[in-house]
């Protein structure tokens, strides 16, 4: 069973469990307060009456309308009269969703519901234990002081540097809706450019935000997976739908992967999609600006560094000082 179809089943289950405790809380009522029944069995036919009217003439049908949802008026208002009166809410016999807006069904209309993708996220985070990372690695727990705070040749000390980057990641995540940025991490390994990748991707899923966190080769091995294991082509692209459509996708360390024809093509394609598509990109890579050139054809480097605000990380590896603390 594919991420889709058991979150589905797991709408389905929550359906099930929905409607049972509905009918277990009209069971109880009904034995009280007998009335609650009536009304419910009269607004199933009125309903139905509703229903036939639109088979009467004009003339006919919007008369009956009209009285056929007077008397609608009339009966939920009694009943929640009753209900009120005696210490229920007024919505007690009404069917409880855990999301509204697509009354658990993970879709309103053909369109994904935000909360079917957010199970997708939780499910693939799930799958590729990154769940502990964005718990552990978050804004609230970057920590500035591990940066030096003395100039470089530049003039800039990596310190005033980070606190600079710190702050445009929190903007970007804040005002997420609000612009149209992908961000491109350069610089040596242990400098952070992870770290806050996690914190961009926890801020958004709090939101309610699709977000998919793929290290580059793994997601060239997806890719493979779906492109040579699977028979069914549906099947193929629904998993790859995610990547080219959730709002964010994070591609960390770019350049590890291995170097081919076909992780050159699967790049590419990513980046192509999603410009088109207008969907939100963050590449992290531990290759300078040449390096990047170098590795990847010139239709793949014009769009990250056309397409992609760039912000280098330098200064010492915060990873071995933290060893040395430890």
């Amino acid at each position: 069973m594919n991420d889709i179809q058991a979150i589905l089943k797991e709408y389905e289950e929550i359906r099930d469990k929905n409607r049972l405790e509905l009918e277990k809380k009209k069971k109880e009522l009904y034995g009280k307060l007998p009335r609650l029944k009536e009304i419910d069995d009269e607004m199933i036919k009125l309903g139905l009456n509703i229903t036939k009217s639109v088979l009467m003439n004009e003339e006919k049908r919007d008369i009956l309308l009209n009285e056929l949802r007077k008397k609608q008026i009339d009966l939920k208002a009694e009943k929640a009269e009753i209900l009120t009166a005696n210490n229920y809410p007024k919505d007690y016999l009404e069917i409880k969703y855990n999301c509204k807006l697509c009354k658990d069904t993970g879709y309103i209309g053909l369109e994904r519901c935000h909360c079917l993708m957010q199970k997708l996220i939780t499910y693939r985070y799930k799958q590729f234990k990154l769940s502990h990372r964005i718990a552990r690695e978050n804004f609230d727990s970057f920590n500035i002081n591990y940066y030096s705070s003395k100039p470089l040749e530049n003039g800039i000390s990596p310190r005033k540097n980070m606190e600079h980057i710190l702050m445009e990641c929190i903007k970007y995540a804040k005002d997420f809706d609000h612009h149209n940025k992908n961000l491109l991490f350069i610089g040596r390994p242990g400098l952070g450019k992870t770290f806050l990748c996690n914190s961009i991707a926890k801020d958004l899923l709090d939101l309610g935000k699709s977000v998919i966190y793929q290290s580059a080769p793994d997601l060239i091995d997806l890719v493979r997976k779906h492109k040579f294991t699977f028979d069914n082509e549906d099947v193929e692209d629904e998993a790859l739908k995610e990547i080219y459509e959730c709002d964010l996708l994070i591609i960390d360390d770019l350049g590890t992967e291995l170097s081919t024809q076909f992780s050159g093509l699967v790049i590419y394609n990513i980046l192509n999609k999603r410009l088109i598509l207008n969907k939100k990109m963050i590449i992290s890579t531990n290759l300078d600006v040449d390096e990047i050139v170098k590795n990847y054809s010139e239709r793949i480097s014009s769009r990250i560094f056309g397409n992609f605000y760039m912000y280098e990380f330098f200064g010492e590896d915060i990873r071995l000082k933290l060893q040395n603390i430890i």
